[in-house]
């Protein structure tokens, strides 16, 4: 008995070794995983770009912005000379941190009254929000401590009123909910597996019963075959969203602040790589078994490294590269900028002209699978 299971269990290790797509599976799966929590993972982020609206002009305002700089979680990207301009850089998400002083901020400061600061933080991810209210908070304690004991030291007054008034006004997600980040990153999320796997099944299934020659030789063009197996997983996607959408806004109030056309309308500029990518591991699998690990073996950096989740601020460079290589992650700076700050094209077309040159690469790869496969 113990002979024959021995043969069985080498017969199977023998399989394994030949099915070198499942071997890869099994070997890639947990060390993209260890690789992408032990050197990508990183809440606490870092160099977040803020911009400055100074009407002070004092070196009691510089002071301030030298502090919030020193820590390394801002980085000053602009100056403004209008509250439009100010709430421009925000909206536009050209900065996630903004600071206001006031005319009189110096004058109160220097006559031992209290001077009002704002930051304004963009808060559409809770986790950075939080980490830069935290330190902006920490920045204003020490420079009101600093300026406490000078004014006990020389000042009059026993009792010295606070000197730094420090005012926080999070846009786009005033009270810091999860769900308003999360549910409309989960959305890019499913239609990501939706479209690579229903794609990634589509021509191995013909080519595992044997009928794709067959379909090749008849009057089909390649672009026929293509349209007909790609629209049905966009009319599902499309079907998808909507539900989750209307689920979103029913059952957790996410608010939806921007366009719904331009939305849907950016959504097909993202699905199309998506179906590119499920095309080309249709054309490298020789069977549906196949074909799903390697869709779950691509989905997987989409998931943790397209900042769904994890801020891509923190990550270190070479997986910000990678993340810049991802689809959803420009589809996600696309569908937060609408649902939660409602602003238009102007505010993100950076990211739907990469998700254009993704989808030129992407199918140009998937283009040449097929001639391949069907060869």
């Amino acid at each position: 008995m113990w002979n024959r299971i021995k043969a069985l269990v080498w017969k199977e290790f023998l399989q394994l070794k030949r099915d070198r797509l499942t071997l890869g599976f099994v070997l890639g799966m947990p060390l993209m995983q260890i690789l992408i929590f032990g050197f990508a993972i990183n809440t606490d982020v870092k160099h977040l770009p803020a911009v400055v609206y100074d009407e002070s002009h004092s070196q009691e305002s510089r002071d301030f912005v030298d502090g919030l700089v020193a820590t390394q979680y801002f980085d000053l990207k602009s100056q403004t000379t209008s509250e439009a301009a100010f709430n421009r850089e925000i909206d536009q998400g050209r900065a996630q941190v903004g600071v206001w002083f006031p005319p009189d901020y110096a004058r109160k400061l220097r006559s031992g009254r209290t001077g009002e600061v704002m930051v304004v933080v963009d808060a559409s991810n809770p986790t950075t929000a939080s980490n830069a209210i935290a330190t902006a908070f920490g920045v204003a304690q020490l420079r009101s401590s600093t300026l406490l004991f000078q004014r006990m030291g020389f000042g009059p007054a026993s009792t010295p009123t606070q000197p730094i008034d420090l005012r926080i006004r999070p846009w786009y997600n005033p009270n810091l909910r999860s769900p308003n980040f999360i549910v409309p990153g989960l959305v890019g999320v499913i239609l990501s597996m939706t479209c690579i796997v229903f794609a990634s099944g589509s021509i191995v299934k013909e080519k595992e019963n044997g009928t794709l020659d067959q379909v090749m030789v008849t009057p089909v063009r390649p672009l026929e075959l293509f349209l007909g197996k790609i629209i049905p997983v966009v009319a599902i996607a499309y079907l998808q969203m909507t539900v989750l959408f209307g689920a979103a806004r029913l059952l957790f109030q996410v608010p939806f602040a921007g366009s719904v056309l331009l939305l849907y309308l950016c959504a097909f500029f993202f699905m199309v790589p998506l179906l590119g990518l499920g095309i080309r591991i249709s054309t490298l699998a020789d069977t549906q078994a196949q074909a799903s690990q390697m869709a779950i073996l691509t989905f997987l950096p989409f998931v943790f490294l397209s900042g769904y989740i994890f801020p891509i601020e923190g990550m270190p460079l070479v997986f910000r590269w990678i993340a810049e290589l991802i689809p959803l992650t420009h589809f996600l700076i696309i569908v937060r900028a609408i649902v939660l700050r409602g602003v238009g094209l102007a505010a993100f077309w950076v990211a739907l002209a990469k998700l254009l040159g993704l989808t030129v690469v992407i199918w140009a790869f998937a283009l040449k699978g097929m001639k391949r496969a069907s060869a």
